[in-house]
This record gives structure tokens, sequence and C-alpha cells, in this order.
């Protein structure tokens, strides 16, 4: 048997095959498109930082800007330029880093799910060697690993070129404002949209109407996170003699008065003819304070939402996978399975 014959005959051995590899084929020119958009938006980031860095050297911009120093002494032409230039560029990615796993679980609920239930197809699947379970895994086999890969990439090397930036360079770009672009919190919101979307397709079964009410869920999420995320781990509360004035760095929560008797005045405000102390005296009220938190919270917040997030995930999937247990035993899946047999 000559070397080219053997190649020929153990060739299908190793030829894809399977569930998944049909997933991949129905859905390549999306996975192709998904990582032409990755590679441009990493190399973008790249660009962004030794380009950035090279501009802050050359117009002397970061001797300027380092830590609590604000630049009032650096040229405010060039530092307006710098950020028109790359500091615009880097929240435009940050923005797609922070919205585009939410649109995954449009795709997730849409076309690989609903549509399956929608046309009748899985019922191929279902009615030769596959199990539901497994028709359901092979489904979201590929898109759950290429979606977590991808954005733990994009996500290490956004957060790897903004924080290299002195904060006061890019001040609209504190971490209180990209909190969801940075770290692995794009990672985690990744993974809930592929369980909410896995659960809303099988749930509704209607291709259009699944990314429908998806959408409408996500942006429950979304406003949900903005809502509770400053409370995911408790804020510091600080005593300013005076109206409070935290430093920029810091994610202020709450502020105001407070009293041993009269408790706490939220956005407290006085006319600007009397004193700090007159303004507390005349509510009754004995300090003034601030909820924050300072900038070394970052990461404990991060990884306790990612945490938390996970956890939903988790409970979405195992509901996911219980309605198809239940509804592939159903009488009317049972009497299709006994008819295809026969």
């Amino acid at each position: 048997m000559s070397a080219a014959t053997a190649a020929g005959a153990l060739s299908p051995r190793f030829r894809p095959r399977g569930m998944t590899w049909l997933v991949w084929r129905q859905h390549r020119a999306t996975l192709w498109s998904a990582l032409g958009l990755l590679v441009a938006l990493v190399g973008a980031l790249v660009w962004v930082k030794f380009a950035g860095h090279a501009y802050l050297d050359d117009h002397g911009l970061r001797a300027g800007c380092e830590g609590d120093v604000t630049c009032g002494e650096a040229d405010w032409q060039a530092l307006s330029t710098f950020r028109a230039r790359y500091g615009d560029l880097l929240y435009q990615i940050g923005w797609l880093t922070q919205y585009l796993p939410w649109v995954v679980g449009l795709f997730v609920a849409g076309p690989m799910v609903a549509r399956e239930l929608e046309s009748g197809t899985y019922k191929l699947a279902w009615s030769q060697s596959a199990s539901p379970l497994r028709w359901l895994a092979a489904k979201l086999a590929t898109v759950t690993v290429a979606a977590l890969a991808g954005f733990s990439l994009l996500s290490a090397v956004h957060t790897w070129t903004w924080q290299s930036f002195p904060a006061d360079v890019l001040t609209a770009q504190h971490w209180q404002y990209t909190f969801d672009m940075i770290g692995p919190a794009p990672v985690a919101h990744a993974l809930l949209a592929i369980a909410l979307g896995t659960l809303v397709g099988l749930l509704v079964k209607r291709t259009i109407v699944a990314m429908g009410v998806t959408l409408v869920l996500s942006a429950l999420v979304i406003w949900a996170l903005d809502v509770f995320r400053p409370y995911v781990i408790s804020p510091v509360m600080t005593l300013y003699p005076g109206r409070p004035s935290p430093p920029d760095s810091a994610w202020v929560v709450e502020r105001g008065g407070i009293g041993a008797d009269v408790g706490r005045i939220k956005s407290l405000w006085c006319d600007m003819d009397i004193s700090d102390a007159q303004c507390l005296a005349k509510h009754g009220l004995t300090d003034w304070y601030a909820e924050l938190h300072p900038r070394s919270h970052l990461w404990p917040m991060q990884w306790a939402e990612t945490g938390i997030l996970v956890g939903v995930a988790l409970v979405l999937a195992a509901a996911a996978v219980w309605l198809l247990r239940h509804r592939s035993q159903a009488p009317s899946a049972t009497s299709y399975f006994r008819k295809a047999a026969a």
C-alpha cells in the first residue's frame, strides 16, 4: 500500500464530524466575522498603547499628569489632541467590550436555539443518536468557548492599555466609568448573556420574538447592574469638616450631612451665603459625610460581581436543562420518537 493510499485510508478518522462540526458549518460566517473583529480591536488597542505613550513622551504630558496631580501645567492643546486621537478610540473599543457580550446572547437566543425549535429541525437530531441535552450542548459549545476566549483576550488587552495611562490624562475614563469594560466583567457578562439567551430561546421558540425578549431582559440586567453595583461590597463612610471633596479617583455613592438625632440628609444643600458649619447647624447636623469606593475597591468589586453573575448564569443554565428535559419527556415528544423508530 502506497503512502498516499495509507493517508487516504486514515484521513476519514481525522475528518471533523458530529454535531459540533455541523454547528460550526452552519455559523462559520458569523464566527469568522467575530474573529476578524476581535483581531482588529486587539490590534487597535495595542496601537493605542504604544502610539499614545509615545505621544505623551513627545509632548511632555506624562510628568504633568501623574497620580492625583492635575494637568494644570500641561499643554492643553496637546492634551486635547491626545484625548481626541487616542482617548476617544480607547473609549469606543471599551464601549464595544461592554455591550458585545449581550449581542452574543441575542445570537444564541435567536439563530442558534429558537430557530431550530421553530423550524422543527431539532427533531432530526433527537430521533437519531443525539439526546436533547447533547443536542443543546453541541449547539452551545462552539459559541460559548469562542465567546469566553474572545472576551477574555479583548478585556485583558483593553485593561492592559487602559491601566497604562495616567488617570488624569483620561479623566472621562476613571475606573468607575469603565467598570464594565475592564477585568473579568465582560467575560461574566458574556456567560450570563449566553445562559439568558438559551433559556429564552427554549421558552419562546420563535426566532424574532426570542431575540426581542432577550434584548429587553438584557437591558433590564444592565440597568440593575448599574443600580446595585455600588453596593456589591460596602462603601467607605468618610466624615468631612466642610462640604465633601473626595479625590477624583474615588467613586462617590452618596454624600450629604449627618447628625446623631437627625440621621442622614442626602444631597444637603444650603445657600452660598452661609458657612458650612452654619449649614450643618441649620439642619441639626454635626458632620458632612460621603460614602465612597476608593480605587482600591476596583478589583474586589470586579470579582464580587463576577461571582454573582456566574452564579446567576449557572441557575439559568440549570433552568434551561430542566426545561429541555421536561419538554423532551412530554407525551408529544415521546409519540414522535416512537413514530420515528417505527
